[in-house]
């Protein structure tokens, strides 16, 4: 019913057909009063039973003046009738993923497993004009989505994004709780109004129908908490009236399966305990080989706020750059690196900056910093032809990347998507796009097509509070690559009052450093090594065999980790890590030593390690906080901020409280919810709130995987 291939422009005899195909019982009415046909006089036979198939093509066989009615059962439909009553049903009622549009308000599909029938509001003069809401249930009748209202419009179906509907179960279910929010009785006291009915009977019943009769009986009692033997007793009862009788033995097993069932579907399930794997920070993180920790102490000194994990990128960006081009491993690695810094907003993101200014002003190697970001991909190929080796410094990186996604912003994308080409094309030719040549003037052509830069290195550090960072993100930022470029580094520091800080000179012995490490080796070094078009030979860094055991072994354990995430998609992110500690190891073995010739296997263990734990801890945040859709990512933020509650959970008042709750709308929330509890990943149960006290209902996160089990 939900995937047919339907539309408005199929004919009321198509519509049938298709309906009858997918096993609905259809009924024709005229289009003019929704009433049956003459011809086909009363249709109550076919509440219990589906006509044959060729009284249906008799019935809308060039009958352009009919719609098609579904006979309702094991769907019910709410038929809001008025735009104030389907507000109504949007506030009061759980969200289906499915509804249909009519010629005066809206039809609100649901599953019916406890078989309500139908209700109908009655209309007078002091009838709220929000509550003009019918119930149409067993026996009732509803018009099927895509037929034409006689005013013209159309039963237009709206599905819920990101809720995939294929058959009835997969539809909300409509309990007496609804009901009674629409009818303003329970179903035992709506047994007396003629307008409601009961879910069952209790009268006796025929053979062939005992065991359904008395299981809908059961689940009720059971699902009303009625203790075993009494609705053992009452079903023998019961049973005394069917013709004939079934066993006790027959009796006692339909209630025995029917407990089973409810206690499967509505055990409680143990609390969600976080599975992380445990990240360790290695011990020597602050303590890294050479120069790096003078570069590391210096940064720090000059920091107002202490931010130790950024004072190890400013470091090692710096490396990065000083090297960039000149050096290269022997297995073709260069120094180009892309970090990511993520703080809390004011607290010393930009001193990388000043560490980066600080000494390449001093050291007159200025020129390698460029601008703070770029607007295109020719922006990026621009840039390289001036400067093949530079440092840009990006601030709001976060707010930039949500800007290329949010308003479809194709010339940054363009940008984003040549900083990769180049992060990968270190040891090669970048070169753009091709473009047309027909209207460029011959004498410019060659000029055009030379526009290539010879070994790029770029080195890319990014800033970002970590709420813009992480709603930028996507899984197709995960998917193409882009990620896993980056070394991503969040500060987990508190926030602190800024110190004063006087200047201080860069100490002399990390610009001596700079200074070696891009000295020009010869007069065509001294040309080539800022030149572009000019294929500069570096000098090469081979791995001793220690160093190759420690990658080898590293590559090992990238595997078996991406095996592990790749039900998570999120493998991707471990696809460069042995590549950025290759790079990484380039730079730190020269700010070891200047004169290296090797790069030794404790430099390429310490180098391993910074890069298993960032990129280890980015996949942890990603799991809770990087989603496919707007929708999506909300309700990974709800779901966190409830795990984070731990046994105490939430409660619905405290809903309506939060500041993260209110940041949504009302509709959003109750979805979110309400998806959440259909998943299995939170459950509504009773709770001492600190041990204390009567216990109230709050929703708690659970372990999804013990329903799976």
């Amino acid at each position: 019913m939900f995937q047919i291939n339907l539309s408005e422009e199929d004919s009321p005899y198509e519509l049938a057909m298709a309906y009858y195909e997918e096993g609905l019982s259809v009924i024709p009415l005229q289009r003019k009063d929704k009433k049956p046909p003459k011809n086909l006089g009363s249709w109550e036979e076919y509440k219990t039973k589906r006509p044959e198939r060729e009284k249906v093509e008799e019935w809308f066989k060039d009958r352009d003046d009919l719609v098609v009615a579904i006979v309702c059962g094991k769907f019910i439909v709410v038929d809001a009738d008025t735009p104030e009553a389907m507000t109504w049903v949007e506030e009061n009622l759980p969200v289906t993923p499915y509804k249909v549009i009519t010629g005066k308000g809206m039809h609100f599909y649901y599953n019916n497993p406890q078989n309500f029938t139908t209700f109908a509001t009655r209309r007078t003069n002091e009838t709220p004009i929000e509550r003009l809401i019918d119930i149409r249930g067993e026996g009732g009748l509803i018009i099927a989505p895509y037929n034409r209202h006689a005013n013209g419009a159309i039963y237009k179906p709206v599905f819920l994004d990101g809720w995939s509907v294929y058959d009835i179960g997969d539809l909300p279910d409509f309990t007496e709780k609804e009901w009674y929010k629409i009818t303003g009785v329970s179903k035992e006291s709506g047994a007396k109004d003629k307008n409601i009915t009961v879910p069952f009977s209790l009268d006796g019943v025929n053979e062939g129908s005992r065991n359904d009769q008395a299981a809908r009986i059961a689940g009720y009692m059971i699902s009303k908490n009625v203790n075993l033997n009494f609705a053992k007793f009452f079903l023998r009862s019961w049973n005394t009236n069917n013709n004939p009788p079934l066993t006790i033995r027959e009796i006692d097993q339909v209630v025995d399966s029917v407990k089973s069932t409810h206690d499967r579907k509505n055990q409680k399930a143990p609390l969600f305990v976080q599975a992380v794997d445990n990240i360790k920070p290695p011990k020597d993180l602050y303590d890294p080989p050479g120069l790096l920790k003078d570069m590391y102490n210096f940064c720090e000194d000059i920091a107002q706020v202490p931010q130790p994990e950024l004072s190890m990128v400013a470091a090692l960006s710096l490396a990065s750059v000083s090297c960039g081009r000149v050096y290269r491993t022997n297995m073709n690695n260069f120094s180009s690196l892309f970090f990511m810094c993520i703080a809390k907003s004011g607290q010393g993101k930009e001193n990388i900056k000043t560490f980066v200014e600080t000494i390449l002003n001093e050291s007159q190697h200025s020129k390698l910093i460029v601008g703070d970001g770029y607007t295109s991909s020719g922006a990026v190929h621009s840039i390289l032809r001036q400067r093949p080796t530079q440092i840009t410094i990006m601030d709001e990186f976060g707010k930039r990347l949500e800007s290329i996604g949010g308003q479809q912003n194709f010339n940054r994308e363009d940008g984003l998507q040549t900083l990769m080409e180049a992060w990968g094309r270190c040891h090669g030719t970048l070169r753009p796009d091709n473009y047309s040549l027909m209207n460029v003037p011959d004498q410019y052509k060659d000029q055009f097509m030379n526009r290539l830069t010879h070994k790029p290195n770029i080195t890319l550090v990014g800033l970002s509070v970590p709420k813009n960072f992480y709603k930028a993100l996507n899984s197709g930022r995960i998917a193409d690559g882009f990620l896993n470029r980056f070394l991503i580094v969040e500060s987990k520091e508190p926030r602190r009052v800024a110190q004063l800080k006087k200047f201080r000179d860069a100490p002399l012995r990390i610009v001596n450093w700079v200074n070696y490490v891009r000295r020009p080796i010869n007069d065509f070094y001294e040309v080539a090594i800022d030149n572009a078009d000019i294929d500069l030979e570096q000098v090469v860094l081979d791995f001793d065999q220690d160093a190759e055991l420690v990658l080898q072994d590293f590559a090992s354990e990238i595997v078996k980790r991406q095996d592990i995430l790749e039900k998570d998609n999120l493998e991707p992110l471990l696809s460069r890590s042995r590549e950025k500690a290759m790079r990484l190891s380039l730079s730190v073995t020269l700010a070891e030593n200047p004169k290296a010739k090797k790069i030794p296997g404790d430099i390429m263990k310490w180098c391993v390690d910074f890069v298993r734990y960032y990129d280890l801890l980015f996949i942890e945040a990603c799991r809770d906080r990087v989603a496919s859709s707007a929708i999506e990512s909300k309700i990974k933020q709800v779901l966190s901020f409830i795990r984070s509650r731990n046994g105490e959970g939430i409660s619905k008042r405290e809903v309506d409280r939060h500041e993260l709750f209110r940041s949504m709308k009302s509709y959003e929330v109750k979805e979110i919810i309400e998806r959440l509890m259909n998943a299995r990943e939170i459950q509504e149960v009773e709770v001492k709130v600190g041990g204390k006290g009567r216990p109230t209902k709050r929703l708690v996160a659970v372990d999804p995987n013990f329903f799976e089990e």
